[in-house]
């Protein structure tokens, strides 16, 4: 230790010490830097960086051995032999690349300590080729003992610098630590190697002509290392730069719609943060949100592609965003709904007014290459003004007054109220309680008879759906079947349904059919003929007896999907029906390509039909249809003696409806079903 202090203290200049001192510091935070990267990249990255690392670690190992050789003072003349010097320069830089090499491709924790092993190695390796370089009149006496405690410091603070290195601590310390071991493991690797010799002075040893003088080595020594030092603070400054680049163009990418360019989600909700510290802090802040939903675009993308759908929006956007003015902003967050913010208003017309402004916009026919084309737009807004002062609940309440305008097609601009409040929660209850009227056998099917026209014996069972709430009591289908099939709930309240069903079918001893309607977010499920074909297979009713009713929404929906559908149901044997047909959008074609065994007549047009001219012409019209196509037909709703006297006139096969009695219970539907009696005709008649 003496001895260490001593050749530090008295036989180094200090100026050089301190210069060295400043490389090595300078350098080793390059290198640690650049070592870090290894451990962060991968491909061509790490492999560009990986040779680039092993020459600024070697340099600044040689810079910093040299340049405190030209700060020892021996007190004799010495120089520095060309070959060794420049050797001793490549066994630095190829060490460091094998080290780097270790570190980038270590695989367990031992990896970055063996690495940086062989860093503390090269540091040693390159110190005592360096050393042979050394040329004096003299010999060099080395203390064996001195030298192997200077190469395990070097190893020991080398492995303890690659190991920060690799374990990435966060925080300041965790980046100043690697490179500040690293430091020591160089310096007093040298310091301790330097007082390990001893000079022996011989008169009849001369140093080589050829050998470099002090003057010579400085030049060569600050010139290496200034190139190798500006090469690895050029390339750690680009690294930064592209870093930031792209880190500023991920968060662009990030914070904006890519097809339209206009902010997204995520903008948004950052936006809605700020604006509520804002409106916290300033009681006199006001600000306007608006949701946005575009009409009629689903139709653009079903009739004419997604492409076109593609370009609708982004029409629409350049359009919306050249009306924005100061303080007013819109964001896409996702399909055809946007959300539009406006700030600094004063009164409620001005938000109405840009409103406006946004509608009329959008409403403006689209200009195509081939087709011209018009969609609509349901706008709500919620304000500051009356509707609290929460962001996140005024995006809320806009979207409310979106719906409402939506279901008003007189009303394209809704502004939010109290009344759209309590029925937004009253849906969203209903939605809560629809999810666990399954859960507690809150749901319950009854029975309609479906009977012959010819001879009034019944000939089946369309199973209808209640719903007994424990507090409500019982609710209308009318009323909770489309919140279900709006949510989605239909698909699983479809599948108890058919079920319940078939089980019930299983036990009659009649082989009368039971039909089962089915909502189109059924059929488009990928499980539904696996569900459908495992019930059958539980319930054990034959697929003869089973017959679907299938709404003309279904088809029009999807009809390539819904014909595929229909053809495996009706390959397992069972029966398809239209149900309510005439009330939507079907033709001769459609009844063509789709095999339907029934056609069933919506009740709307057999209400009175024996008074009616028109209703009367229709039905006429469709008994004649299926009878073209061999398709039976059954008409609803049958309620009087007269409808049935003229549908027995036309030839109609079957009926159904409060004619034979209100739908039925299952016990007093078992009566039937379940009679041994095969005469029951006209008994289940109620007056």
């Amino acid at each position: 230790m003496y001895r260490l202090l001593d050749c530090i203290t008295q036989e180094h200049h200090y100026g050089l010490v301190a210069v060295a001192a400043l490389i090595c510091i300078v350098g080793s935070a390059l290198s640690a830097h650049m070592s870090t990267r290894l451990t962060q990249w991968t491909g061509k990255r790490r492999l560009v960086q990986l040779p680039l690392a092993g020459l600024v670690t070697g340099a600044t190992i040689w810079s910093t051995h040299f340049i405190a050789m030209l700060a020892y003072e021996p007190g004799y003349d010495h120089a520095y032999e060309p070959v060794l010097t420049g050797v001793s320069l490549l066994v630095g830089v190829l060490g460091s690349l094998a080290a780097n090499a270790g570190l980038a491709f270590a695989r367990g924790a031992v990896g970055p300590i063996l690495a940086g092993a062989v860093f503390g190695l090269t540091v040693s390796a390159m110190h005592y080729v360096g050393m042979q370089a050394y040329q004096l009149p003299g010999t060099i006496d080395w203390r064996l003992g001195t030298v192997v405690v200077s190469v395990l410091l070097g190893i020991g603070f080398g492995a303890a610098s690659y190991w920060g290195i690799a374990t990435q601590r966060s925080g300041l310390r965790g980046r100043i630590l690697p490179a500040l071991l690293m430091c020591v493991a160089i310096c007093l690797m040298h310091f301790t190697g330097m007082s390990a010799i001893e000079i022996r002075l011989d008169s009849a040893v001369e140093v080589p002509p050829k050998a470099m003088s002090e003057a010579a080595m400085a030049m060569l020594i600050f010139g290496v290392t200034g190139i190798i030092l500006l090469i690895a603070v050029a390339s750690a400054s680009i690294e930064v730069n592209m870093e930031d680049e792209t880190r500023n163009q991920l968060q662009l990418a990030a914070m904006h719609d890519p097809l339209t360019g206009l902010r997204n989600r995520m903008w948004l909700t950052r936006r809605l943060e700020a604006l509520k510290l804002r409106l916290n802090e300033n009681e006199v802040a006001r600000v306007a949100i608006m949701t946005i939903d575009l009409d009629l675009f689903k139709e653009v993308n079903d009739v004419y592609g997604h492409a076109v759908g593609d370009t609708v929006l982004m029409q629409v956007s350049q359009r919306l965003t050249r009306q924005l003015s100061e303080g007013e902003y819109l964001t896409r967050i996702g399909g055809d709904e946007f959300v539009a913010i406006k700030e600094g208003f004063r009164r409620i017309e001005e938000v109405l007014s840009f409103a406006e402004r946004m509608h009329a916009e959008i409403i403006e026919p689209i200009d195509l290459e081939e087709v011209s084309l018009r969609v609509g737009a349901s706008i709500g807004i919620a304000t500051t003004l009356e509707d609290g002062r929460d962001p996140e609940g005024l995006l809320y309440k806009s979207d409310v007054a979106m719906y409402r305008a939506k279901s008003e097609p007189d009303t394209p601009i809704c502004t939010f109220n109290a009344e759209m409040d309590r029925s937004s929660r009253e849906k969203t209850q209903m939605v809560h309680d629809l999810r666990l009227a399954l859960q507690g056998d809150e749901f319950e099917l009854v029975y309609q008879l479906q009977n012959a026209l010819e001879t009034l014996a019944p000939v089946g069972f369309e199973v209808l759906l209640r719903w007994n709430h424990p507090v409500r009591g019982r609710i209308s289908p009318d009323e909770f079947i489309p919140v279900a099939e709006e949510t989605g709930l239909i698909r699983d309240i479809g599948r108890w349904v058919l079920r319940e069903a078939c089980r019930e079918a299983a036990n009659w001893s009649r082989p009368f059919s039971v039909a089962v309607n089915v909502a189109p977010q059924q059929l488009v499920q990928p499980s539904f003929i696996e569900d459908v074909m495992d019930i059958l297979m539980e319930t054990g009713v034959s697929a003869e007896r089973l017959e679907l009713e299938i709404t003309e929404a279904s088809i029009i929906d999807d009809q390539a999907h819904t014909l595929k559908v229909m053809h495996k149901l009706k390959a397992l044997g069972i029966r398809i029906a239209m149900d309510d047909f005439g009330t939507g959008y079907s033709s001769l074609a459609t009844l063509q390509a789709f095999p339907f065994d029934k056609i069933k007549i919506d009740r709307s047009f057999v209400q009175d039909v024996h008074k009616d001219a028109q209703r009367a012409a229709i039905v006429r019209s469709t008994l004649l249809l299926g009878a073209a196509l061999d398709i039976p037909v059954l008409a609803e709703g049958v309620e009087v003696e007269d409808e049935l006297h003229f549908l027995r006139g036309e030839s109609c096969a079957s009926v159904q409806g409060f004619y034979f009695g209100q739908p039925m219970t299952r016990d007093d539907m078992r009566l039937i079903a379940c009679e041994q009696n095969e005469d029951t005709e006209t008994a289940t008649h109620v007056a």
